[in-house]
């Protein structure tokens, strides 16, 4: 059996008294989160900008990590002999 891979966007809207945090930052949970300043709350475009700014580098994450344990994987497979499923 294959592995599956989830992606999961979660979109939160909160009160905070702090400043905006406009670039993507990690979190303690791995996630990526994007702060956008009250001003900006009915700008689609920086709304949709926030989104995909956050996205990238979680995604880039998730498929880097998920290749590597493939790789490893497929790795201890051919050192043992068997060839890999496909």
């Amino acid at each position: 059996m294959g592995t599956r891979i989830r992606v999961r966007v979660e979109f939160e809207e909160y009160e905070v008294s702090s400043e905006s945090v406009t670039a993507p930052s990690k979190e303690e949970d791995g996630s990526f989160v994007v702060e956008l300043p009250e001003s900006l709350e009915f700008d689609i475009d920086a709304c949709e900008q926030a989104l995909l700014s956050a996205n990238y580098p979680a995604l880039r994450e998730g498929i880097s990590q998920h290749l590597e344990r493939v790789s490893k994987k497929n790795s201890s497979a051919q050192a043992g002999g068997a060839r890999p499923k496909r």
